[in-house]
């Protein structure tokens, strides 16, 4: 690292130069990347740590299965990053739109120290449910509505997890298993003692549906996820 510091500027970077570093399709065939960032960074040393800042910008981005591909797995547009720091502090900002109507939005503030005060949130709202396709092969056309409000607080070392995730109007084919999900309802509700509660239910598109309860460890080393289906 130079003891001076760093400067970067880069402008319209193709996307596709991520495309060889990312984990190859079930298929084995590679991701195809659309779309290209701006950076402008200047990072300075200041004691034992940094001071300067970190900017990206990108107007439309794309993720999708082949060239030729009309259909986003995933998309954006207007993505900013912006980051703020210098020997106290760090502030972190983020927003883009996410798959046509969909927003995320996010902000940090901490230091640089283990003990070192955190603040943030999380906001996110999209319709478009075709990126959870990426998370599972047995998952085909999900459709719903996702919307999630996280705040973040405690520690750098001790971090405190706040708000809730909700799902709603889920439904998906799921082939493998020869059912389809319909109206599907989900919520995630961070506690302050470090867990996370889990409620929901799924059609199967018959008479039957099904139940779920459960909780999410956020604290504990393996995080475990204990869920009651019924």
């Amino acid at each position: 690292w130079p003891r001076q510091g760093l400067d970067i500027d880069g402008e319209a970077l193709p996307l596709a130069l991520v495309g060889p570093y990312l984990p190859t399709q079930d298929s084995g065939r590679p991701w195809h990347l659309d779309g290209s960032i701006d950076i402008d960074a200047r990072v300075r040393p200041a004691g034992r740590a940094w001071q300067g800042h970190f900017n990206v910008a990108s107007s439309e981005g794309a993720l999708r299965t082949s060239p030729r591909s009309r259909r986003n797995v995933l998309s954006y547009s207007g993505l900013a990053l912006d980051a703020v720091f210098d020997a106290n502090r760090i502030d972190a900002s983020l927003g883009l739109g996410f798959n046509g109507n969909g927003r995320i939005a996010a902000r940090l503030r901490t230091g640089w120290d283990a003990y070192a005060p955190l603040e943030g949130e999380v906001t996110a709202a999209t319709s478009e449910l075709t990126w959870l396709e990426l998370f599972s092969p047995d998952i085909v056309s999900p459709t719903g509505r996702l919307e999630a409000d996280v705040s973040l607080s405690g520690t750098r070392a001790a971090p405190a997890l706040g708000g809730y995730a909700t799902l709603a109007d889920f439904a998906a084919e799921i082939p493998s298993l020869a059912i389809a999900i319909v109206d599907g309802q989900a919520r995630l509700d961070a506690q302050p003692d470090g867990n996370a509660r889990i409620s929901g239910s799924l059609g199967t598109g018959g008479e039957g549906r099904l139940a779920i309860d459960g909780s999410l460890g956020w604290r504990s080393p393996g995080a475990p996820l204990q869920l009651h289906v019924s």
